[in-house]
């Protein structure tokens, strides 16, 4: 089995250690230039968690605060999170309620990574997945993005080719292997984060700003 499947276990008020190396974290699309960061996080073996602070337009789940941490498996290049939001009003007045979500549905993003020394850089790669864990079925989002950006030539059939292949090993190893659709996913939230989701938050959160980015 994966060594990333089997995480030591370390005590919820466990601060960073050496086996919990701090890093920087900065995020953003793909073909953009502008990143947001550098953002407070750790890493831990193969994962790399992050937090950041939502603004006031979003309003968070009962018993949650506005600060989201995101973890990133590092040898796939996938970041998801549980989002710490219920609703959001947007700029232009727009609302996005999550409430048919609920509030243990994870959101997954297929990314690209990079690294230089302690800092790492997270540039997301369009295609998502909404993975409730109350036994509904997980829901693709935005495949129409991918395809967009391989046709205007933003991204590359060999960029493509290689995010496809780690999604599909993302989904194998941490949803289903099967053919057939099956109730639980098989290692979903991933056993590997367990030691960075119990870490106290990392140092003073950064706001991230909804009208600037």
């Amino acid at each position: 089995m994966n060594a990333m499947n089997q995480p030591d276990h370390i005590p919820p008020d466990h601060a960073l250690s050496s086996l919990n190396q701090p890093v920087e974290v900065m995020r953003g699309r793909h073909g953009l230039e502008r990143l947001f960061g550098p953002l407070p996080g750790a890493r831990h073996a193969g994962v790399v968690a992050y937090e950041f602070e939502l603004p006031d337009s979003f309003k968070p789940w009962p018993g949650r605060t506005l600060v989201e941490r995101t973890f990133v498996l590092l040898e796939l290049g996938v970041s998801f999170a549980n989002p710490c939001w219920a609703r959001h009003t947007k700029p232009d007045g727009t609302v996005v309620d999550r409430g048919a979500e609920g509030s243990g549905t994870w959101y997954v993003d297929l990314v690209t990574v990079e690294q230089h020394g302690d800092r790492y850089i997270f540039r997301d790669l369009f295609i998502d997945v909404v993975v409730p864990m109350d036994g509904r079925h997980y829901r693709m989002l935005d495949l129409d993005e991918f395809a967009d950006a391989i046709d205007d030539g933003s991204l590359s059939v060999e960029q493509a080719t290689d995010a496809l292949r780690r999604w599909q090993r993302f989904l194998d190893r941490h949803l289903h292997a099967e053919r057939a659709p099956v109730e639980n996913w098989i290692d979903f939230p991933p056993a590997a984060i367990l030691p960075l989701l119990e870490l106290r938050p990392f140092d003073e959160p950064v706001r991230w700003n909804d009208r600037e980015i």
